[in-house]
């Protein structure tokens, strides 16, 4: 009997043995699935990626397992060679310019996709169906070595809308403290305020001498603030306001030339005003160095006066935000109004690369692929089903968004459950797929009531372009110390002591000047061709 039972024991080892080698054999899983490691960007606040739903949906759909590893914004942005990493396979969010683009592909060191389009339906179909979009992701010889991340909404061009404390005009009003020559009465108090800029400014005024929160402080309430430079909320269409196209990165395109506003004495003039603002306490300081979440936290309270960003919601706490309302675009002294237009574009290159290192090119790609398909778009970009971020339940064969995250906000809920990145949301996956997000609805519709009836005449976004290998190592030899220059004068005239002198802002133009004149050249270049082959593909 106990030589029987050594002989079982002996038979089930061997067989143990042999499932073993085979496991590993196969890529390390009693499934049999392919593994990869994928490098992503992620901050600590932001869900663990290897324990999220839509990624364990991904697993079981494609057999295919990922291990997530991490940097956070900072490590990834202090390493030098990313794609030098040892032991992984891709780099998810990877952030790459044009520039990188090209010269990491150049050089073999990631992935051709455009050869890979056998393993990648969803992608070979977007490509075909959108002509505009495969242009946009090419480098100058051709390839294409990024995948997209793709959200149509109509959005991005108008970053900012301006609100402010409706309560506190109200308590001015109610004191007998509202400037004199403000003529205000409480039911204009709504959506679709119309201010002159002297006016608002005056409101502010009030806003910073009295103690509005009633703490029974003067020295807590903030004015005016935002994100100065961010890609959203930024102090763009305040400078639009005296009379010049701005945005973030002070470059745009007017009647088909592209400018630099910066170049502008009415730049100059709104970059002078702002001075004064600063320096009475009208916007705060912080508005120059806070990033995007301190803003958000700072703005739960309600002792923002007035703030620009895309919806109230995202900025208050519940109680606070029927204290706000919409102002429209502020009026100059002649009762003009105008907005510039951003940059940002809806088709992003650059969100995902492949490695050559990578031994299973075909395999990887095939499991991001399925990125594209719209309920894992969905899921990418908001949250999971599991997580809350849509109901349970298709209306019609769409998700449904599900606008309850409790105490939670609707940012705050989606920067921890939604890894973002390589998503395909356009008009039709919203009209056929996926119901927008009631905020994004809202948005929407606020921004074509309330803001881009003012886009100053003439002035469109610089679209994606393309340049030539030559074109893109020059920019790069230019376009980041003249970006740097600008932001450092511009930061110190307006928090600086003094008012800026038209001396200073001259000699920062002659400083600049040949970088100026090169990238002018070079964009004016690109966006020429850019519509010639508009005009070629219309005339068919």
């Amino acid at each position: 009997m106990k030589k029987i039972v050594i002989g079982v024991s002996a038979a089930v080892l061997w067989l143990l043995c042999v499932v073993l080698f085979m496991v590993f054999a196969l890529g390390g899983t009693t499934g049999g699935e392919h593994q990869f490691t994928v490098l992503t960007v992620k901050e600590d606040s932001v869900k663990d990626y290897n324990n999220m739903p839509v990624f364990k949906a991904l697993a079981r759909d494609t057999g295919i397992e990922v291990n997530w590893t991490y940097n956070t914004s900072a490590q990834y942005s202090n390493n030098t060679d990313p794609v030098g990493i040892k032991g992984i396979d891709a780099i998810y969010h990877s952030g790459f310019s044009n520039l990188k683009l090209y010269d990491y592909g150049r050089r073999g060191r990631i992935v051709a996709i455009d050869e890979y389009l056998d393993s990648m339906p969803n992608f070979s179909r977007i490509l075909t169906a959108r002509p505009d979009i495969a242009e946009a992701l090419k480098s100058p010889d051709g390839h294409i070595y990024s995948l997209p991340r793709v959200e149509e909404m109509g959005l991005k061009a108008y970053p900012n809308i301006l609100y402010l404390n409706k309560k506190w005009v109200e308590k001015l009003i109610d004191d007998g403290n509202l400037p004199a020559e403000v003529k205000l009465t409480k039911d204009q108090l709504a959506d679709g305020l119309d201010l002159y800029r002297w006016e608002f400014k005056a409101i502010l005024q009030k806003f910073r001498e009295l103690d509005m929160d009633g703490d029974g402080k003067t020295d807590n309430e903030v004015p005016l603030t935002f994100v100065s430079g961010n890609w959203q909320g930024n102090e763009s269409d305040l400078i639009a306001s005296f009379g010049v196209p701005e945005n973030r990165e002070h470059k745009t395109v007017v009647n088909n030339k592209i400018t630099f506003t910066i170049e502008d004495e009415k730049w100059f003039n709104a970059v002078a005003e702002l001075q004064s603002w600063c320096s009475q306490g009208l916007i705060s300081t912080s508005a120059f160095d806070q990033d995007e979440s301190q803003f958000l936290a700072r703005g739960q309270d309600g002792r923002y006066g007035s703030f620009y960003w895309w919806e109230k919601d995202t900025v208050l706490a519940k109680d606070k935000r029927d204290d706000y309302i919409i102002v429209l675009p502020l009026k100059d002294d002649d009762g003009n109004r105008y907005v510039g237009v951003s940059n940002e574009q809806e088709v992003e290159k650059g969100e995902c690369v492949i490695l050559s290192s990578c031994e299973d090119k075909e395999g990887l790609l095939s499991y991001f692929d399925k990125f594209f398909e719209p309920d894992y778009s969905a899921q990418l970009n908001y949250g999971s089903i599991e997580s809350g971020a849509f109901l349970p339940n298709k209306e019609n064969g769409k998700l449904i968004p599900n606008d309850d995250h409790g105490e939670q906000s609707a940012d705050d809920f989606r920067m921890r459950n939604a890894p973002y990145g390589v998503v395909y949301l356009t008009q039709e996956v919203w009209d056929n797929s996926v119901e927008m997000e009631s905020r994004a609805k809202l948005r929407v519709n606020n921004l074509a009531a309330y803001v881009k009836p003012y886009t100053f005449p003439g002035v469109s976004s610089i679209p994606n372009l393309n340049y030539t290998q030559e074109e893109l190592l020059t920019l790069n030899t230019h376009e980041f110390s003249l970006s740097n220059n600008i932001a450092s004068w511009y930061t110190q005239a307006v928090i600086g002591a003094a008012r800026p002198t038209k001396e200073s802002w001259q000699n920062m133009l002659n400083t600049n000047r040949n970088s100026i004149d090169t990238v002018l050249r070079i964009n004016q270049a690109a966006y020429d061709r850019y519509l010639q082959a508009i005009g070629q593909s219309q005339n068919g």
